[in-house]
């Protein structure tokens, strides 16, 4: 029985509980990883968690003026984020069963074509696949 790759990015995978960014923000492991800070946590997965994996984007106004420019950044960094999650950083997650959610802050103050932000994207998740298998230190869930 052969397994289907899913590509897709639903709505569950979006992190958007207020909660949760913040937590991200206070008590966040961080890393600099080309273009991008990244802000994450992980910890246990349990059966009311949506998905094992949830990002989000995060564009400073003071750093890309126009709203337009913001939004092809963020729109590029989840594009990234769904063509390389399913290869490089689901089946580690679902091997150990944690959950992970990380927030990438876009540091550069100009707009970068896809492929760098692209390959940035693939050598970060790659990262956090070779962090879950070196074990990771899980911290306590924010929403509880």
């Amino acid at each position: 029985m052969k397994t289907e790759i899913s590509y897709a990015f639903p709505k569950k995978m979006r992190l958007s509980s207020r909660k949760e960014i913040e937590s991200l923000f206070s008590g966040a492991d961080t890393f600099v990883a080309g273009p991008y800070r990244v802000f994450y946590k992980a910890f246990p997965l349990k059966e009311t968690h949506a998905c094992a994996c949830s990002m989000t984007a995060a564009v400073p106004k003071k750093h890309i003026r126009s709203a337009v420019r913001r939004n092809l950044i963020k729109r590029r960094i989840r594009e990234s984020f769904r063509l390389h999650f399913p290869v490089s950083l689901a089946p580690a997650l679902s091997s150990r069963n944690i959950r992970l959610i990380f927030l990438c802050l876009y540091l550069p103050h100009e707009v970068r074509p896809f492929e760098p932000l692209e390959e940035k994207m693939r050598t970060l998740l790659e990262r956090f696949s070779d962090m879950l298998e070196k074990g990771i230190d899980l911290s306590p869930d924010p929403v509880g």
